[in-house]
């Protein structure tokens, strides 16, 4: 059986990393544009997980985007469930530029790390810290096939890993797919039974198209929803 996990809220807190980076780069395009506003990260937070965005970069360019319409508060509030950049774009008829987002959001995120860098900065990935015990992992991949399927990138999953002190041999990153695209838990599966642990609704879109597309059954679990944390998870099933 396959435990699958997404990274982001479920192995590690990324409360001072991604979230603070889509913050940053929210605020540095607003900034650009006049309008010196702070974003709250409760909004961040509740945004991503309502919507389908696969990534902290299209979040990003969804709140720039409801900035300029109006109450940003509102936006995030109305926001239908399961909806993502392309909602927005067509909502709004405004598009910022993916590929400039991509590199600021990532020069807050991955410093030095990140060679297109538009300014030096010290990586927010630093401060990122493991939710999950590593311990955990190590007995339940005695027992189960583990995987990875993340909005991250094959780099930022290698960071991820270092500060959890665990690799993943089997895992999906945006390269290859972008949740919630079905494809990415059939790369892993090829119809084998499982369990997917997310956060997001995003992640539970994942498993619905992966079913009605394969017509496979596989479980979904949310963190803060079904179990309280990733390791509650783990220890019932070891």
């Amino acid at each position: 059986m396959w435990l699958i996990f997404d990274v982001d809220g479920v192995l590690i807190d990324v409360s001072e990393s991604y979230d603070l980076a889509t913050k940053l780069t929210v605020e540095y395009f607003l900034k650009k544009l006049d309008k010196s506003i702070e974003i709250e990260l409760d909004l961040i937070r509740t945004l991503r997980r309502k919507g389908a965005f696969g990534d902290d970069f299209k979040v990003s360019e969804a709140l720039i985007i409801g900035v300029l319409t109006g109450d940003l508060r509102s936006f995030v509030q109305n926001f239908p469930a399961g909806e993502g950049i392309s909602w927005v774009r067509k909502q709004f008829g405004v598009v910022i530029d993916p590929k400039t987002i991509e590199r600021i959001f990532n020069t807050f995120y991955l410093g030095e790390h990140y060679k297109e860098r538009a300014f030096d900065f010290e990586g927010l990935w630093k401060k990122e810290k493991p939710i999950v015990k590593k311990e955990l992992l190590e007995k339940a991949n005695e027992r189960f096939k583990l995987g990875i399927i993340t909005g991250r990138s094959a780099l930022e999953l290698e960071l991820a890993e270092k500060i959890v002190g665990f690799h993943f041999k089997n895992a999906v990153t945006r390269e290859l797919y972008v949740k919630p695209n079905p494809k990415a838990l059939w790369h892993l599966t090829k119809g084998e039974k499982g369990i997917y642990i997310g956060d997001t609704i995003n992640d539970e879109l994942l498993v619905k198209n992966y079913k009605k597309a394969y017509g496979k059954d596989f479980n979904f679990l949310m963190v803060g929803r079904d179990i309280k944390d990733v390791n509650e998870l783990l220890q019932s099933l070891l």
